[in-house]
């Protein structure tokens, strides 16, 4: 096969957005000869995740955002199935249409919805296969969601495809990278979602205080412990801590609005706040204005216990981490000491808090060891290079004509 392709991406969030999909691309592209491109589409959810549709350049990588039409974020049955026929299935057209016109050497897909997809790039192009495990197989149990529906039928939809193609799976971590192996697949690798090195800020000092400042930053949604959280926020406040919250990201209108009268219905307006979405450039930033980042994924259902890209930025950031007790998490988080975990409830995580914010020079004096620990364990750059491999022997033996750089664009 000939192309000037070496890697297309494909994906349902938007490029800017999809973390582990943008990661790839960046790292893949200064060392691969042929091109790297992605196309995605330009929203999806209910939780506000959109982006411009269009082509343009991100990080040095072409990229194409399908249009969307504008997503019902009610959550009824009747919303998921008026999204299913009117808004996905004709913006996924267009993304199989655009999919299938490139040729590329691999083709990474960034969802396991999508897995069709990928297959069907193989047998037009003979491409190698490598598909993102975002979360344990069929773990997602979110009511009123169409990704629950897919979720309930991908063991069966992953045994069959395991059987029709070799391919790569990359899973998050090894315990869900033994349930693709049991699912069929020979080849998986566990690549935990670090960030980039780059999205490593200079270190910044944590606040001086008096206040204990938590930042909850990242997609908001239910499941993420941000109710828990804002009732122990509270709690802990009117037990006599001094403490203060920020909550920053995307969400569905609805949700946001849930948020903020839960808030307002507390009173706690003074010292919990629920500002603007902000870039993911400003991310390290948001964090380091905190004291202490959180994790908080609550165990409502199995695709909820994988390591999370916000326990990795919180710490590279250079801040100790509030995480859920769930297995993963505790096992980082003991094993580098860069944080707590605790059960996803008000209770405990009040608790908690009133032991941090009682004994804010400790916490202060976490900041520089995360810091540390940050750039010499969790880079993205270290962390795929197994994977890094598995797309350049795709490519093969770089071409005479290659510049010194290895790359001939």
């Amino acid at each position: 096969m000939t192309t000037k392709t070496s890697l297309l991406l494909c994906d349902l969030s938007p490029f800017r957005l999809s973390t582990r999909t943008r990661k790839i691309a960046v790292t893949a592209a200064p060392v691969l000869y042929g091109a790297v491109s992605a196309i995605t589409l330009a929203r999806v959810g209910r939780n506000g995740a959109a982006d411009e549709p269009g082509s343009s350049r991100v990080d040095g990588i072409e990229v194409e955002q399908v249009p969307v039409r504008r997503i019902d974020d009610r959550r009824r049955l009747s919303s998921s199935v008026r999204n299913l026929f009117t808004v996905y299935l004709p913006a996924l057209r267009v993304l199989r249409r655009r999919v299938l016109a490139t040729p590329a050497k691999t083709i990474f897909v960034g969802h396991i919805a999508l897995y069709w997809l990928g297959l069907a790039h193989r047998r037009r192009w003979g491409s190698q296969i490598i598909l993102n495990g975002r979360e344990r197989p069929g773990g997602i149990r979110t009511p009123g969601s169409l990704a629950t529906w897919f979720s309930r039928a991908e063991p069966v939809l992953l045994r069959w495809v395991a059987r029709r193609a070799p391919m790569t799976v990359l899973a998050v971590c090894e315990s869900h990278g033994a349930e693709f192996r049991k699912l069929g697949f020979d080849d998986v690798l566990v690549v935990r979602n670090v960030p980039l090195a780059s999205f490593a800020p200079e270190f910044v000092p944590p606040p001086p205080g008096p206040e204990l400042i938590i930042a909850c930053v990242g997609t908001l949604y239910t499941g993420r412990g941000i109710e828990a959280l804002i009732d122990a926020v509270v709690a802990a406040s009117e037990a006599g801590s001094r403490i203060r919250l920020e909550i920053t990201g995307p969400a569905s209108q609805e949700y946001r609005e849930a948020l903020l009268a839960r808030i307002r219905a507390a009173r706690a307006e003074s010292y919990i706040s629920l500002p603007s979405p902000c870039p993911v450039s400003e991310v390290p930033a948001r964090i380091q204005r905190a004291h202490i980042a959180t994790a908080l994924y609550e165990p409502v259902d199995a695709a909820n216990d994988s390591l999370s890209n916000k326990l990795f930025e919180g710490v590279v950031a250079g801040r100790p981490v509030i995480a859920g007790n769930l297995a993963e998490n505790r096992t980082v988080i003991e094993r580098f000491g860069i944080g707590w975990s605790v059960p996803v409830a008000p209770g405990p995580l009040a608790e908690l808090l009133r032991a941090l914010a009682s004994d804010l020079p400790r916490v202060q004096a976490m900041a520089e060891h995360c810091y540390r620990t940050g750039q010499s364990e969790f880079t993205w750059e270290t962390e795929s290079s197994a994977l890094q491999k598995r797309l350049l022997e795709a490519v093969g033996p770089v071409p005479v004509q290659a510049n010194a750089s290895g790359a001939t664009r």
